[in-house]
């Protein structure tokens, strides 16, 4: 471990949302392709982090407000830029368009035709303001929740026309349903203006030594392929 102080009686709270493969419950146990990776990061560091799964935009307020408090996995973006400190980025991959493999009706080339369907997406999350450039508004043809599987049961009951899921997570989401990805079709990829990626965000008022030890830290695990191994783990190959 790094030589610094430790922090005493000082915990950071890690908050965080259902979505596997890079943070979830399973079975009461909290894990994951980025949590297991953030969990050895504060190890490393004799930083001492809770970790607490949450609603999405829940997790998003609280870190804003604790000093003492990060989130994860965030993507970075130019409007939440300013509001956290970042480390990372930790695994993530591109998001697409789906829907069901018995619907052949829904077959959209341009992304203009996609406001022609419903979709269903959680609230307060970095697609919000892709759809809406996009032409979905709320409540007519877009619905938004704060879990995964609320608009993934809609979803499967031909309720919803689309979802959107990355490459990694969406394979996770469909086995809770006993489904597989050959029950839906990868349509267009949403079309995010700059890269993002998954991170570590932490409030604003995270004191310097502690930030500054996880950067460090960061960059040594993963030079030493461990961010690597944490993938390798819940994905094999891509």
């Amino acid at each position: 471990m790094f030589g610094f102080k430790s922090y005493a009686n000082s915990v950071v709270t890690i908050y965080t949302e259902q979505f596997p493969p890079y943070n979830f419950s399973n079975k009461g146990q909290l894990q994951g392709i980025n949590l297991d990776f953030v969990r050895q990061l504060c190890k490393q560091t004799n930083i001492d982090c809770q970790f607490k799964l949450l609603p999405w935009s829940r997790s998003y307020r609280l870190t804003l407000e604790q000093p003492l408090s990060g989130l994860i996995s965030t993507a970075r973006t130019d409007e939440r830029e300013e509001l956290f400190q970042w480390i990372g980025p930790l695994v993530s991959s591109r998001n697409y368009f789906y829907r069901m493999h018995n619907n052949n009706h829904i077959n959209p080339t341009q992304l203009s035709e996609l406001k022609n369907y419903t979709l269903g997406v959680i609230r307060d999350s970095v697609y919000e303001a892709v759809i809406e450039d996009l032409g979905f508004i709320t409540d007519k043809n877009v619905l938004k929740f704060s879990h995964h599987y609320e608009y993934i049961n809609l979803f499967f009951k031909n309720k919803l026309d689309l979802i959107i899921g990355s490459e990694l997570s969406l394979y996770y989401q469909l086995q809770q349903y006993g489904y597989s990805s050959e029950n839906v079709v990868r349509l267009l990829e949403l079309p995010l203006s700059t890269p993002t990626g998954n991170y570590l965000a932490l409030n604003k008022q995270m004191p310097a030594e502690l930030v500054a030890r996880l950067q460090i830290a960061f960059a040594k695990l993963v030079a030493e392929g461990a961010l690597e191994q944490h993938k390798n783990t819940y994905f094999k190959g891509e």
